[in-house]
Order: structure tokens, then sequence, then C-alpha cells
């Protein structure tokens, strides 16, 4: 039993590696950590995947040294990294170089806060205005840490310096200007809660749809629903709307908003890894 306990061990990482590569040759977007498949069958199915007109998605979890992610990316793989895997600037800017001669990005999330504490968070906001600056493309959350709206600002401008996007995830009511934001062109995920812990609903949907005529990408994320006539205005408005599945019942007049919003696709760029995962 332990001899055959061994093949099968062994058999596994090569059977899960001819199964990515045939999902590449259909041409269909691939998305996986570095940690799970050996560096020369990650470059091989990443080459294929370009060559068939799809997306490569490398989650970086350390495992790789920078030169193998610079292979990777000078062959076409989108690299999603974060603070959690990589903070030598550095290597970011070389693995970033090597992403956009092969066509790719680096998405870089940020979890930590704008300033170091000790060595568990040794990036400062200095060094996440280089990262725009040199065309990565920054994904940050309010969710555990608040968010300076100026610091948000003054990230999203260098962003755009550097012709990448600041694509930040927003929980809770919007008290702040999105004056700013909506100028660099942010990618501004929310949910209804934009809505629901405001006083004023219709000053909210005022603030928003001029930030939207400013250049704000509004991205609202809807899982308990709305008012009709407040997402049919923020749909015309310009904004993507992302409803959850199981939301509406098929006979419910909200379907038609629902597939409305759905003729408006979003950019890949414009969400870490998945366009319905709000971090």
């Amino acid at each position: 039993m332990e001899n055959e306990n061994g093949k099968s061990a062994q058999a596994e990482p090569g059977r899960k590696t001819l199964e990515l590569l045939s999902q590449a040759a259909k041409g269909e977007d691939i998305t996986v950590r570095d940690d799970l498949y050996d560096f020369s069958d990650l470059l091989d199915e990443v080459r294929l995947c370009r060559r068939g007109g799809s997306r490569f998605r490398l989650i970086d979890s350390g495992k790789l040294d920078r030169f193998q992610l610079e292979w990777l990316g000078e062959a076409g793989a989108d690299v999603y990294s974060s603070d959690e895997a990589r903070t030598d600037i550095l290597d970011l800017e070389l693995v970033n170089r090597s992403c956009r001669r092969g066509g790719a990005v680096l998405a870089y999330f940020h979890h930590g806060p704008f300033e170091p504490e000790e060595d568990t968070h040794p990036l400062a906001f200095f060094t996440l205005l280089e990262m725009g600056r040199n065309g990565i493309y920054l994904h940050l959350t309010n969710r555990e840490r608040e968010r300076d709206i100026n610091r948000l600002g003054e990230l999203a401008f260098s962003c755009r310096k550097g012709k990448s996007w600041l694509v930040y995830y927003h929980h809770g009511a919007v008290e702040d200007s999105l004056e700013e934001l909506a100028r660099n062109g942010v990618w501004f995920h929310a949910t209804e809660k934009v809505f629901r812990e405001a006083e004023n609903r219709a000053l909210v949907l005022d603030r928003l749809k001029e930030a939207i005529s400013a250049g704000l990408r509004l991205v609202l994320h809807v899982e308990k629903g709305l008012d009709y006539s407040l997402l049919r205005d923020i749909i015309k408005a310009g904004s993507f709307v992302l409803f959850r599945s199981s939301l509406f019942d098929y006979r419910s007049p909200f379907k038609a908003l629902e597939r409305k919003a759905k003729q408006k696709k979003m950019d890949f760029k414009s969400y870490y890894l998945y366009p319905d995962f709000l971090p």
C-alpha cells in the first residue's frame, strides 16, 4: 500500500499539469498559485496560454525568486503579488518591466498601513508612490484599516503618471470628496452600504453621479438589493453593477436591470483576480 500511495502522490502533480495544459490549449484564462507547479511547467503553460489568446494569472506566494518571476512575466504571465509575499521594491520594479515587455501586468495588493510597523509591514507610503509611478497596478481596501482619502488621491495620481491604475475597495458609507480619485481614474469598488448607511440616499447618488462624470470608475457590488429606481439611476450614470447570482427571481423586474448591467464589461485590470471578489 505504501508503494501505491507513493506512486499516486508522485502522479498527482503530473496529472494537474496536464489538466492545466489542456485548459491553456482550449484558450481558457488560467489562474494558479506559483507554489503548486514546477517553474518549467508554469513557463510552458504561460506560453501556450498566451499563444491561444487567453490570460495566465499567476498568484505570487513568494516561492519563486525574482529571476523566475521575470521569465514568467516576459512570457506573458500577469503576476498578482502583495505585501504578504514580496516587499523588495527593486524586485517588484524589475518584475514589472518584464511583465510589460510580455504584454502582461503586475498587480500588487497592499494590506498593511501607509507607514511601516517594525518588520511586519516594511513598505512605506513613498514606496507605494514609486511603485505607482513605475506602472504597477495598486490595490487597497479599507476593510481592516482606514485609508486616508488624500493619500489615496496621491497614489491614484502616481498610478496615472505610470499609466497604471489604483483599484480601491471601499466598505461603508462615502463621507469624503471623491474629486481627486475621480480626476485620476480610480476604480472604486463599493457595496450597497454606500447607500444603506447614508442618511440621504439622493445626496449620495448625486455625489456618485458627479464623480462618475469626472472620471471615477464605480463598481457597485449588490448583495441584498436596493430600490429599483436607485439601481436604474446608478446604472444609467455609467457605473458597473455586479449582482449576486441568486439575488432575484427570474420573474423579478430587477432582472431587466441585471441584464443591462451585464452588458457593461470590466477591464481585467480593474479587479484583483476576480471581478466579484470584494476584499
